[in-house]
Order: C-alpha cells, then structure tokens, then sequence
C-alpha cells in the first residue's frame, strides 16, 4: 500500500514538471530527457543492487513485456500535452478513473497474464462513482 501511496503523491508533480520542461524544450524533446535522465538514474541505483542473473532471466519474460518504456514514453507526451489543456486535477482525474476502468477489465478477464478478480457490483458501482466525480473535476 504505501508504494501505491507514495507513486500516487508523486504522479501529479511529475506530470507537472514534464509538462513544464516540455514548453521550455518541446514535447519530444522533453520525453527523451526525461527517459534518459531516468534510465541513467536507474542504471546507477540497480548496478550495486544487481547481479547478472536479470541478463538471463530476460529471456524468460514474455516479448510484450519490453514494449512498458515505448509506452511510457508515449505517456509522457500525452501526459505533457493534456495537462497543458486539462490542468493537473482534470488530468489527474481522468486518467484515473479510465486506469480504474482498464484495470477493472484488465482483472476481469485475466489480460496480459493478470490473475482474474471478477467485476462484483460493489466495484462496478465504486468505478461508475469515480466517473461521476472525474466528470465533476473536469466540468467544475
């Protein structure tokens, strides 16, 4: 749980500070910045924590396992993009309730490898909630 809380505290400031480096250098620009710094980050923080067993073990993950950084570059453009137009709350509220949506179906019908967690009214209603208020943000 605090992993979860911690990333979600972080999650707005970083839109934000991508979205600011993307009006000084461009939205492109910005996005391969921000993968770089962070791949250089985490080539310095994993290199005394890892052994070569994960150069091995590559192999077994499966090959739609690679595409997270392609997708997360492309996140981060999007991301820069519609914080520009929705502010950092309507950005924040929708791209969570469409991630509760996604997930939800995600869980459901056990995609990429997920166990499955059948959709129970009780989350359906608790998903529809988010929605109404995600709305709410963004119009208010």
């Amino acid at each position: 749980m605090l992993p979860a809380f911690v990333f979600a505290v972080c999650l707005p400031f970083v839109v934000r500070m991508n979205e600011s480096l993307s009006r000084a250098i461009g939205y492109v620009p910005a996005a391969w910045a921000v993968h770089a710094i962070g791949a250089v980050f985490g080539l310095v923080f994993m290199l005394p924590f890892a052994g070569r067993s994960w150069v091995a073990a590559a192999s077994t993950a499966p090959w739609w396992s690679w595409l997270g950084g392609v997708i997360g570059c492309a996140m981060v453009l999007l991301a820069t993009r519609a914080v520009t137009t929705l502010g950092v709350a309507g950005f924040t509220a929708v791209t969570v309730a469409v991630q509760l949506v996604v997930s939800a179906a995600i869980d459901h019908f056990g995609l990429a490898g997920s166990p499955i967690y059948a959709l129970s009214p009780l989350r359906a209603a608790g998903i529809v909630l988010l929605a109404i208020g995600a709305t709410m943000v963004v119009r208010g």
